[in-house]
C-alpha cells in the first residue's frame, strides 16, 4: 500500500498495462471499444484501399512490388554475407538514390504520353547508358568478393586452358636451371636450354597475344642472354659462339649486326667465329655486299691472324688453323662470285710458297682449251636468233666452262681474266706447322671441286670445312654418295636423278665444252701435290687420286657421267705408269687400288687374283703372331680385308661365299691353304683374332687424341681392319645377333674411353653395311627396324657422313610402304643442323616421287601419272622450311637452285618470282643465281 493514494493508483494502472497486450494508447476515459472488433475493421479498411489502388494502376503496382522483392532479396543477401547473429549494429550498404538526390515522382503509364523517335539516316544513334549509382563501400565489397571467387576458382578448377602445359614448362625450366647451376660446363645442356626457348615461345604464341615480329625479337634476346651466361662459364667455346652468331644473324638487321660484331672483334681479334660473323654480316647483306669491300675484310682478318701468330707462342697452332679456315671461306667467296681466275692464282701461290718453294713454276699449269672452237660455238649461238637474255646466258655458260685460268694475253677482251699477283698478295701467308701442309693441300683440292673420298663427318671437322653452310653450291661434293665400301653398293637410280643439271662451270661432271680439260687439270694438280709431299702425306694423296678416278668410272657405268673412250684409256695408262715407278712398286696399297680399278673394268675374280699375287710377295704366314702395328702388318691386313669385300660383292650363292670368306680369314690368321682346313683350324683362327683385337683395343684406349692426324683418315688402320675381319668371322660362324653385340660392345668401349671420333665413325659405317647385307638376304620388319634405328643414331652423331646418308636413302627406297613417313625423315635429318643432311632430305623426297611416277601408270592412258598436289605440297613445305631465317640452309646456293627449279616446273611464275627475290636477298654474292632455272 502506498503512502499517498494517488501514487497507489498509479501502481495499479501500471500493473494493468503490462497485462493489456500493449494497447494503452487505445484507452480513453470517455469511450472504450472492443479491441478485437477494432483490429478486424482496420484490416478490412486497409484491404479496401489496396484494391482501389490496384484497380487504378494495376501494371505499375505489380512491377513495383516485383522490383521491390528483387531489390530486397539482393540486399538481404548482402547483409547476410557480412552480418553475424550477435552483432550489435549493422553497416548500411543499401543503394538508395534518396540519399544522394531528392526523389521525384513521375507519371506512370498509361497516363504518361508515348513518343516514337525516328532517325532519317541509316546510322544508329549513339546511346549513352547511365552508369549504375553505387556507394563507395559497395566497390570495396565487390573487389573482395571477386578476389575470393578467383582464389576459389584457381584452387578448385585447375584444368583451365594451358594450365597443364604451363606447369610442365615451369618444371622443365627449373630442371635446366638446377642442372646448369650444378654443372655449368655442360655444353649440350646449355644448347638444349636455348632450344627449349622455342617451345616456350610456341606456348606464349598459343595462349598469349602479341605481334609475331616482336615475339621473334624477344625470343632471340632471351636466347642471347642465356648464351652470354653460358659463355661466361665456358669462354671460347666454339659451339656456343656459333649458336650465338646464328641467332644474332637471323634476327638483327645487317647494319646493327655489323656494328655489334665490329665491337666484339676489337675486344677479341683472335676469335675466328667472330671474324666469320663480322664478314658474313657484310657479305650476306643485299644493300652492302660489295666484292672489293668483302675482300678487304678477308685480307684484314688474315693479316690480323698472321700478326697474332708471330707474336704468340701458345696459340700458334690454333691461329694457323684459323688462317686455313679463313682461306677456305675466302676461296669459296671468290669461286661463288665468279672470280675463278683470281681463285686459282691465289691457290697456286699458296702451293708454291708452302709445297714447292724451290720450284716456283711447279703449279704453272696450262689448259688445253681450243679457243677457235670456242669462238665457233659462240658464233653459232649468236646466229641462232634467240632472245637476248637467252643468248647472254648460253655464252656465259660456255665461257665459264672453258675459262678458269688467268689470261696471259694482254689484248684479252674480258678484263676479269687478267689477274696479277699483286691483286692477291694481301691474302698469302706461310704455313709452318707440321701437319698443316696436308690440310692446305686438301683445302685447295676441295675448292677445285674434288670431293673427299670417303666423305666422313670427322674428316670434314678435322679439315675445318664444317662451319660454312653455304659451301654447297654444286653437285661435286655429293658424288661420294655413290662410292661403294665394305662390299656393299647402295645403287639407286632415282637418287640425284638429274645430276648433270646441277653442275656449274668449270666442272667435270657434265658433258659440255671444257669438261675433259678441267678434269685433266684437276688430276695434274693432284699429281703435282703428290710430288711435293713426303712419306705418308704422299701416300695419302696418291690414294685420294686413285679413288677419284675410280669414282668417275663407277659414275660412268651408272650413266651419271659420260667419259670418252680415249679419256678412259688415258686414265688406265696413267695408273699403270704410276705403279711401275721404282718408288711405288713395293707399296701394297697401290696394288689394292689398282685391283679395285680392275673390279670396275673387268671382274672381281681378276681383282682378287691381283691381290693374291701381291700378297705372295710378302711373308704373311705369321701375321697375327705378334701385334706390333707395323706398316707391313697394316698393309697386309688391308689387302685381306679387300679380298673379303670383293668376294662378298660377287653375285653368287650365299653358302659358297660364306665358305670362301672363312677360308680367307683362316689363311690370314694361320697361313694355311684352303684345302686343308678343319674345325680345329677355325677355332684357332678365332682365338688369334680375338687376341689381336684385345691387344689393339688396349692400345687404342691408351692412345692420346693428338697422335691421330688428318693423314690417318686416308690411310689404313690396323685396329679397324682387325675389328672388321673379326666381325665377318663372327657373322658367318655365330650369326648377326652375336656380331651386332660385338660391335655394340666395341663402340661403347671406345666411347667410354674417349677414343678418336674417326674410329667410332668408321665402325658405325661397317655396322650399317653388315646389317644392310643381312637385311637383303633375310627380308623382315625386325631387321628393317634395327637398321633404321642404327642409321638414325649414326646420322645424329655423324650428320656429314655421306655413306650413312646414302644407306638411309637406300633404305627409304627399298619399299615405299615400309619406309618411314616424311615427317619422321624430316625430323631426323633437319635436327642435325647441317646443310649436307638437309639437302639429302630434298633428294630423298624427290627419289620417292620419281619411284612412284615410274612404278604407277594411268590405266586409261597407259602413261605415268601427273605429280599430285599432295607431293607438290610436301616438297613445297620442305623447301619453305629449309629457307627459314633460323635454318643454316637459307644461304646455301644448291638449296635455292633445287627450290627454284621445282617451282619453275610445277607452280605459277608469281611464286617463282617471289622465291627468286628471296634467294637474291639471302645470297647476293652468288653468280649462279643467273643459272637458277637451268
Amino acid at each position: 500500500m502506498a503512502l499517498f493514494p494517488a501514487y497507489g493508483l498509479n501502481e495499479e494502472e501500471s500493473a494493468r498495462t503490462e497485462t493489456s497486450e500493449g494497447l494503452v494508447w487505445l484507452e480513453n476515459s470517455s469511450f472504450k471499444a472492443d479491441v478485437n472488433v477494432l483490429k478486424k475493421s482496420e484490416t478490412l479498411q486497409a484491404d479496401d484501399e489496396r484494391e482501389d489502388k490496384v484497380s487504378l494502376h494495376r501494371k505499375k503496382q505489380k512491377k513495383k512490388e516485383k522490383k521491390n522483392k528483387k531489390n530486397k532479396a539482393k540486399e538481404t543477401i548482402q547483409l547476410l554475407d557480412d552480418a553475424l547473429p550477435n552483432d550489435l549494429f549493422l553497416i548500411d550498404k543499401k543503394r538508395n538514390k534518396e540519399y544522394l538526390s531528392s526523389s521525384v515522382q513521375r507519371i506512370a503509364r498509361p497516363s504518361a504520353p508515348k513518343y516514337i523517335l525516328r532517325y532519317k539516316s541509316h546510322q544508329m544513334s549513339n546511346k549513352n547508358y547511365k552508369k549504375k549509382i553505387v556507394r563507395y563501400f559497395h566497390h570495396v565489397c565487390d573487389e573482395l568478393h571477386k578476389i575470393a571467387n578467383d582464389k576459389s576458382n584457381s584452387s578448385e578448377n585447375v584444368e583451365f586452358e594451358g594450365y597443364k602445359e604451363e606447369q610442365d614448362l615451369t618444371q622443365t625450366t627449373a630442371f635446366y636451371n638446377r642442372s646448369l647451376s650444378d654443372n655449368p660446363h655442360d655444353i649440350n645442356m646449355w644448347l638444349k636450354y636455348v632450344r627449349f626457348q622455342d617451345i616456350v615461345n610456341h606456348f606464349e604464341k598459343a595462349y598469349r597475344k602479341g605481334s609475331i615480329a616482336k615475339g621473334s625479337r624477344v625470343l632471340a634476346e632471351r636466347k642471347l642472354i642465356i648464351l652470354d651466361k653460358a659463355l661466361i662459364q665456358n669462354p671460347n667455346c666454339e659451339a656456343l659462339l656459333r649458336e650465338r652468331l646464328n641467332i644474332a644473324a637471323s634476327v638483327f638487321p645487317a647494319d646493327e649486326l655489323y656494328l655489334q660484331m665490329e665491337k666484339l672483334i676489337e675486344k677479341e681479334p683472335q676469335n675466328i667465329i667472330l671474324w666469320q660473323g663480322y664478314i658474313e654480316s657484310l657479305q650476306c647483306s643485299m644493300s652492302h655486299c660489295n666484292i672489293s669491300a668483302v675482300l678487304k675484310l678477308y685480307a684484314k682478318c688474315l693479316s690480323t691472324l698472321h700478326h697474332l701468330r708471330r707474336n704468340s707462342l701458345v696459340e700458334k697452332t690454333v691461329l694457323e688453323e684459323n688462317i686455313l679456315r679463313m682461306l677456305y671461306q675466302c676461296g669459296l667467296f671468290l669461286k661463288q662470285s665468279g672470280l675463278f681466275e683470281q681463285l686459282w692464282l691465289l691457290l697456286s701461290l699458296y702451293l708454291e710458297l708452302n709445297l714447292s718453294p724451290e720450284d716456283k713454276g711447279k703449279f704453272n699449269i696450262s689448259s688445253n682449251i681450243n679457243e677457235k672452237e670456242l669462238e665457233e660455238l659462240e658464233n653459232a649461238v649468236l646466229s641462232s636468233q634467240l632472245p637476248i637474255h637467252e643468248l647472254w646466258l648460253r655464252i656465259e655458260k660456255l665461257r665459264e666452262s672453258c675459262h678458269w685460268l688467268p689470261s696471259k694475253d694482254e689484248n684479252c677482251e674480258d678484263p676479269q681474266r687478267i689477274v696479277f699477283a699483286e691483286d692477291v698478295s694481301e691474302f698469302i701467308h706461310p704455313i709452318t706447322m707440321p701437319g698443316n701442309t696436308f690440310k692446305l693441300t686438301a683445302i685447295v683440292l676441295t675448292l677445285l671441286k674434288v670431293p673427299l673420298l670417303p666423305c666422313r663427318h670427322s674428316t670434314i671437322q678435322e679439315l675445318g670445312l664444317d662451319y660454312v653452310p653455304w659451301s654447297l653450291d654444286s653437285i661435286e661434293m655429293l658424288l661420294p654418295l655413290f662410292y661403294p665400301m665394305y662390299g656393299v653398293n647402295f645403287k639407286n637410280k632415282y637418287l640425284l636423278k638429274d645430276t648433270q643439271k646441277l653442275a656449274i662451270g668449270p666442272q667435270y661432271s657434265r658433258t659440255l665444252p671444257g669438261q675433259e680439260e678441267y678434269l685433266e687439270f684437276v688430276l695434274n694438280v693432284m699429281r703435282n701435290c703428290m710430288d711435293c709431299l713426303k712419306e705418308y702425306e704422299k701416300v695419302a694423296m696418291a690414294l685420294w687420286w686413285f679413288r677419284l678416278q675410280r669414282l668417275l668410272i663407277i659414275l660412268d657405268k651408272e650413266g651419271r657421267f659420260k667419259m670418252t673412250h680415249g679419256f678412259r684409256k688415258r686414265i688406265k695408262n696413267a695408273i699403270k705408269n704410276f705403279i711401275k715407278k721404282e718408288v711405288n712398286r713395293n707399296n701394297l696399297l697401290f696394288y689394292q687400288e689398282y685391283a679395285l680399278f680392275e673390279s670396275e673394268w673387268g671382274t672381281n675374280d681378276d681383282a682378287i687374283g691381283i691381290l693374291l699375287t701381291a700378297l705372295s710377295s710378302k711373308n704373311n704366314d705369321h701375321l697375327l703372331d705378334s701385334i706390333q702395328d707395323t706398316e707391313e702388318q697394316r698393309h697386309v691386313c688391308r689387302l685381306y680385308r679387300t679380298i673379303i669385300e670383293l668376294t662378298l660383292s660377287n653375285e653368287k650363292e650365299p653358302e659358297h661365299v660364306n665358305k670362301v670368306v672363312l677360308d680367307y680369314l683362316v689363311h690370314m690368321c694361320l697361313g694355311k691353304s684352303a684345302n686343308s682346313l678343319s674345325e680345329t683350324d677355325i677355332s684357332d683362327a678365332a682365338i688369334k683374332l680375338k687376341h689381336a683385337y684385345l691387344q689393339l683395343l688396349q692400345k687404342v684406349q691408351m692412345q692420346e687424341e693428338g697422335n691421330f692426324g688428318i693423314i690417318d683418315h686416308f690411310l689404313p688402320n690396323f685396329f679397324i681392319d682387325i675389328v672388321i675381319c673379326y666381325s665377318w668371322f663372327i657373322y658367318f660362324k655365330e650369326g648377326i645377333v652375336n656380331c651386332g653385340a660385338f660391335l655394340e660392345e666395341t663402340l661403347s668401349t671406345l666411347e667410354k674411353s674417349g677414343s678418336n671420333l674417326w674410329l667410332r665413325e668408321v665402325l658405325f659405317e661397317f655396322y650399317a653395311a653388315i646389317l644392310y647385307r643381312h637385311l637383303l638376304l633375310h627380308l623382315g620388319s625386325v631387321n628393317f627396324k634395327l637398321l633404321e634405328e642404327l642409321l638414325q643414331r649414326g646420322i645424329e652423331s655423324y650428320p656429314n657422313n655421306l655413306f650413312l646418308l646414302a644407306a638411309f636413302s637406300k633404305v627409304q627406297s627399298l619399299n615405299c610402304c615400309i619406309g618411314q613417313p616424311l615427317f619422321k625423315t624430316s625430323k631426323i635429318l633437319l635436327n642435325t643442323g647441317r646443310a649436307l643432311s638437309s639437302i639429302i632430305l630434298v633428294l630423298i623426297t624427290q627419289q620417292k616421287i620419281a619411284e612412284i611416277e615410274a612404278s604407277c601408270t594411268n590405266t586409261f592412258t597407259g602413261q605415268s601419272p601427273i605429280l599430285e598436289d599432295i607431293y607438290k605440297n610436301k616438297m613445297l613445305s620442305i623447301f619453305k622450311r629449309l629457307t627459314l631465317s633460323s635454318m643454316c640452309t637459307r644461304r646455301c646456293g644448291l638449296v635455292w637452285r633445287l627450290y627454284l627449279q621445282f617451282l619453275y616446273s610445277h607452280f605459277t611464275p608469281d611464286l617463282v618470282r617471289n622465291a627468286y627475290y628471296a634467294a637474291v636477298e639471302e645470297c647476293p654474292w652468288l653468280k649462279v643465281r643467273f643459272h637458277f632455272f637451268r
